[in-house]
């Protein structure tokens, strides 16, 4: 099987550059090449303001809706999979859980914003990138490097900003369905319209839904079943009192998951063994934004999500059957329960002027409420407690406020030279209740944290040449944790997670320079980065003894002091042909601790033998690797992406405990994906039949650990082959 990979990837290469010097005719006959096709797109993400690709300060990458549909993209998680510095990884052979990481750092230093609004948060962020339908997005856009100033806390790594599909100017309907192997179905539906020149109205929707797949035959889902419906609609109504839009906008997603040991997991929530978890979610929005006869703008947004899970696996079972031997009453099989609210609150003013230059200054004021509230079963594990096997419930209520303040100035010091400086003040403050437990000594306790931040970033642009374009930012960023952690990934209970006040807010500080030198038919680019971080927070287990532990706390945040990512980032993009497209890309990737963790010291088993691997920070591949062929030849469309993904380290922590004598750090060996697609479109009458190949060499990984959950580093399933049609009116 490896033999075979490796002609097929020297195949591969071997056409990618037959493919490359076929370059022939005029540069004239290809300008509707790459810079047409991508670099006079209007973004938004890097400076909230409207800016043409190619000329936007601080630099963009984009993911088009056609990237989307070439790659047979279902929902947010796969269109990232395989972007160049951004890594989507799945934890939980149970329940899918699944984090986005972007130049190394994890998930809660990488914010998504929903049209930029910052509403996937907390509990939502647990399954939130395969819950965001792939049918309603427009673009995404991905700015890199920290981007706190603008967008506050989370925002260290970056920001991955979702654009979704707005109303056309005319009526339209497409639909579209697709099938595949496993049931891995998907069925989707967009209609706009516009009345009286001034009312555009666009409803979308999609079911996506897939069996449970256990591919190694080990009696336990590598896939969960899962069913998910997603619906939007909105509303832009126009020039109501001048130049303005009025936004109404509404999503609606209700999804079911199970998975587990088998045969039984998904058929009986209660089953030993079992995982199911049900979401229900609700947004509604309001914007208004207007310009003016000078040039001034202002923007204003609120958003109102409610997220609610119900959510049961065996962990509060499996506990009172080991310790009493014997099921529970009927009255204590309860779900875990968990319910989110957000309001976010967002306005902001655009002045220009002229004074030593044009100048376009940015200001604005954000707001955000968010109020968490769970609850679920646990059991007494402590053997020398005299309440051993006891059950409770425990109840948390969670609520956050962050204010936040912030000015840009976009200044253009000359036509080939423009500055961007600004900066944030943020304020956050958060209190934690949590309850349950009483009887057996677990006293109510309410922790309450502030804290607040100030983040400069600035940002240089220069173009030496007409087709170079040079810049360079450096910004500071800031990172309070709340609410439900994403590091944790449990949805069946309560976990009581330990904030001391003594606790400081981890901070860091980003570079980055890059260069993208472009021509009609090509594009070349480099991006160095590094991201220092002071007071990096992460979990650890409350010790016994500690006064964590003796007030019924599970988890504590704590910080392991300072930290860094480091790498570079190179990509090419030409189009040889007008109907010929071929990508490349390369990441290296450099994340560590500045010293070593503790709790690979001095193990009882390894002695120091891990101890120095500890410096990396998990799950980091050192390096990845790209590449594609996008040809449309007449009306054919064909697609071949491979990706290649390098060494990474992970922590195995066997039975959950570092010092159990199975614990290791395993260093991972590198993997290759290959996905395909085709598809032909009757332009008579709008017909498109597709079909294609997801992770065609049937990669996966068949080490399977499940006593370590996050143990995972590769896909766990392999192949999907899918076809279908779309047809657009």
């Amino acid at each position: 099987m490896q033999e075979k990979k490796v002609k097929a990837v020297k195949l591969f290469s071997a056409a990618l550059l037959s493919m490359a010097v076929l370059y022939q005719g005029t540069v004239a006959a290809r300008v509707q090449g790459i810079q047409e096709y991508r670099m006079e797109q209007v973004v938004v993400t890097g400076t909230k303001s409207k800016r043409v690709l190619s000329d936007v300060p601080v630099r963009t990458e984009v993911i088009t809706a056609e990237d989307l549909e070439l790659k047979g993209a279902v929902n947010l998680y796969e269109a990232l999979d395989g972007v160049p510095g951004i890594r989507v990884e799945e934890q939980c052979s149970y329940c899918n859980f699944s984090m986005v990481r972007m130049q190394g750092l994890s998930g809660d230093n990488v914010q998504i914003l929903i049209d930029g609004q910052p509403i996937y948060t907390g509990l939502a962020a647990v399954y939130g990138l395969q819950q965001i339908p792939a049918s309603s997005i427009e673009r995404i856009e991905v700015v890199k490097g920290a981007g706190s100033a603008l967008y506050g806390s989370k925002a260290v790594s970056g920001v991955i900003n979702v654009i979704t599909k707005k109303p056309g100017k005319k009526p339209s309907l497409e639909v579209a369905t697709s099938l595949g192997t496993h049931n891995t179905n998907n069925y989707s539906m967009n209609a706009s319209a516009r009345f009286n020149e001034k009312v555009d109205i666009l409803i979308t929707g999609q079911k996506s839904s897939g069996d449970i797949i256990d591919e190694n035959q080990d009696m336990a889902s590598d896939r969960v079943w899962s069913n998910n419906m997603s619906n939007t609609f909105k509303v832009n109504i126009h020039d109501i009192f001048g130049r303005d839009v009025i936004q109404v906008n509404g999503r609606f997603i209700e999804e079911a998951r199970k998975g587990g040991e088998l045969p039984d997991a998904y058929l009986n929530p209660f089953n030993e063994g079992s995982e199911h978890i049900n979401t229900i979610r609700q947004e509604a929005s309001l914007g208004y934004s207007r310009d003016f006869d000078a040039g001034q703008a202002c923007d204003f947004n609120f958003t109102y999500t409610r997220h609610n899970r119900d959510a049961t696996n065996d962990t509060f079972l499996g506990d009172f059957l080991d310790i009493n031997g014997n099921y529970p009453t009927s009255d204590l099989l309860l779900p875990y329960l968990a319910g989110e609210t957000l309001y976010f609150a967002d306005t902001n003013f655009t002045q220009p002027f002229t004074a030593g230059g044009e100048h376009r200054l940015l200001g604005g004021v954000s707001f955000s409420h968010n109020y968490l509230k769970e609850s679920g079963m646990y059991v007494i594990v402590d053997d020398t407690d005299p309440n051993y096997g006891s059950p409770y419930k425990s109840h948390s209520f969670k609520e956050a406020d962050d204010w936040g303040l912030y000015i840009q100035d976009e200044w253009a010091l000359m036509e080939n030279l423009e500055l961007v400086i600004g900066g944030r003040y943020d304020r956050h403050k958060s209190k934690s209740i949590f309850s349950g437990g009483e009887e057996l000594g677990l006293l109510p306790r309410e922790l309450v944290f502030e804290a607040d931040s100030f983040m400069p970033r600035s940002g240089l642009m220069v173009k030496p040449l007409p087709e170079m374009t040079v810049r360079a930012a450096i910004g500071q960023g800031f990172r309070v944790p709340f609410g439900f952690a994403e590091d944790l990934h449990l949805c069946s209970g309560s976990p009581r997670v330990f904030k001391s006040e003594n606790l400081k807010a981890e901070k860091s500080i980003s570079y980055n320079a890059s260069i993208d030198y472009g021509r009609a038919w090509y594009n070349l680019s480099l991006n160095i980065f590094r991201t220092d971080l002071t007071d990096k927070i992460d979990l650890a287990d409350a010790e016994d003894g500690s006064p964590a532990a003796s007030l019924g706390y599970d988890y504590v945040w704590e910080n392991l002091g300072k930290a860094y990512t480091q790498g570079l980032e190179l990509g090419a993009e030409l189009s040889p042909l007008n109907n010929l497209i071929l990508k490349a890309d390369f990441t290296c990737t450099d994340a560590q601790y500045q010293e070593a963790r503790g709790d690979w010291e001095n193990h009882p088993v390894h002695g120091d033998k891990y101890f120095a691997d500890s410096k990396y920070i998990s799950r980091v591949p050192q390096f990845s690797a790209g590449a594609d062929v996008v040809a449309q030849p007449g009306s054919w469309k064909f697609f071949a992406g491979l990706d290649l993904i390098g060494p990474q380290y992970i922590d195995y922590n066997a039975n959950d405990d570092v010092e159990d004598p199975a614990s290791e750090i395993v260093k991972t060996d590198s993997y290759m994906i290959m996905n395909l697609s085709a598809a032909y479109t009757f332009q008579e009458i709008g017909l498109t039949l597709l079909a294609g190949a997801k992770n065609l060499w049937d990669e996966r990984q068949t080490d399977k650990r499940p006593d370590d959950a996050a143990f995972i580093y590769k896909p766990l399933t392999g192949r999907i082959l899918y076809a279908g049609a779309k047809i657009a009116f």
